[in-house]
């Protein structure tokens, strides 16, 4: 009986221990994981996505953020597989982020890397039309970007190369040689011309030393000049004013001299107008005068008997 409870005792405690075992294993591998997630959708079409498995990690900034739940190839699509990660809720999902495959280069290993903008600030919780989830992009990773500028540049120097052979030809060879004899003809005729070119130099500094010295010569005329039409111009300003003055005074003189003058005139045809009137009046006695002088017999002997005095008439 003994040895019965014994065998009990011990397979029960070897009961406990694999359930304590199950336990620590899904407790390990994250079955749990689900509760306090977001999930997320991101559609590979570019990118290998050799050596990714379920759970696989998710990572942000080297940080193991989340994992993968699923993937599958879409129907109709070959080059396109649908992968739906689960990331922690705490990790900040913005719009504009990508989504990158990133393999370890031993293991062959893959994680999905996610990538925030730097200068998002809006979480992505907008879900397209179709979809169970937001929809993360598709990014370009690193390596992916360093091997298309190699392949840039690998162009870039089959390019240049095949430029600098067709450089290299014969005919471009005869043309260079060609060059560089009439280079050397060239050379030769300008060290004979050297002394000659020397001298002219020399005779051009001569002459822009005279040059110099003739614009300061100006320069001081010019200065003298200016100098002699300032005061020119302060004499001329005087005179003006003089002058003006003098005008001024002049206009006055003239309109007082202006009235003098019409008062003048306006007793003067006074005058004119009553010494006429005399003149009248002494014309109409000289005419009476030499009306009576016209017989004189009565002048001296008076009225004939004949003539009628007044109030007189004939009997």
């Amino acid at each position: 009986m003994e040895s019965e409870a014994r065998y009990v005792r011990i397979g029960l405690a070897t009961l406990v221990l694999i359930a304590l075992l199950v336990l620590g294993l899904y407790w390990l591998a994250g079955a749990n994981s689900d509760q306090g997630g977001e999930r997320y959708l991101v559609y590979f079409q570019n990118q290998s996505l050799e050596g990714l498995q379920i759970s696989s990690d998710v990572r942000m900034q080297g940080i193991k953020v989340g994992r993968v739940v699923d993937y599958a190839i879409i129907p109709g699509q070959g080059h396109k597989v649908r992968v739906l990660l689960q990331v922690d809720a705490r990790t900040p999902v913005l719009e504009g982020i990508k989504a990158t495959v990133a393999r370890h280069l031993v293991t062959g290993l893959a994680a999905i890397d996610l990538d925030n903008p730097p200068q998002a600030a809006v979480p992505l919780t907008a879900i397209p039309e179709g979809e169970r989830y937001p929809v993360i992009p598709e990014g370009v990773p690193q390596f992916t970007r360093v091997a298309n500028t190699l392949e840039v540049l690998g162009a870039s120097g089959q390019e240049a190369l095949s430029r600098f052979n067709a450089m290299l030809s014969d005919r471009n060879q005869q043309s260079l040689t060609g060059s560089l004899a009439n280079l050397n003809a060239v050379t030769r005729e300008l060290s004979q011309a050297m002394p000659e070119l020397r001298a002219a130099v020399a005779s051009a500094k001569r002459a822009a030393d005279q040059a110099d010295d003739l614009g300061g010569e100006a320069k001081t005329t010019l200065k003298t000049a200016n100098e002699s039409l300032v005061k020119v111009t302060g004499a001329t300003t005087a005179t003006l004013t003089m002058a003006r003055t003098t005008l001024d005074h002049v206009d006055r003189e003239v309109s007082g001299l202006s009235g003098q003058v019409k008062l003048t005139a306006d007793l003067a045809g006074q005058e004119i107008q009553s010494t006429a009137q005399s003149l009248r009046l002494a014309g109409d006695a000289l005419q009476e005068t030499g009306r009576a002088l016209a017989n004189p017999a009565r002048v001296l002997y008076g009225p004939s008997p004949k003539s009628l005095g007044p109030g007189e008439k004939l009997q």
